[in-house]
């Protein structure tokens, strides 16, 4: 069963909110921590493997491989913005 184009527009808000959430906290981590280090490449790697397996419950295995990919490509998007928008701008 297809979802319908409201449900799809929803998912996609959805998914775009918790992109800049997650935006957000890397950038208070990133200041807290004193800035960008090596810490924040082994914390994306960590996240990354994490997402290499997913738990998805109800979900064919090549379905999972795709979903896995685009997960992984929008944590290293919100890690890569993070990361630009962190050397970008001063934070006192």
């Amino acid at each position: 069963m297809r979802p319908d184009r409201e449900d799809e527009d929803r998912f996609q808000q959805a998914v775009l909110a918790i992109m800049q959430v997650s935006h957000l906290v890397l950038i208070e981590l990133i200041k807290s921590r004193g800035g960008i280090g090596p810490w924040l490449d082994d914390f994306q790697t960590k996240v990354v493997e994490e997402l290499k397996n997913p738990k998805a419950e109800g979900v064919g295995m090549s379905d999972e491989f795709e979903y896995s990919d685009a997960m992984i490509h929008l944590a290293n998007t919100v890690f890569d913005g993070a990361r630009k928008d962190f050397d970008s701008e001063s934070f006192e």
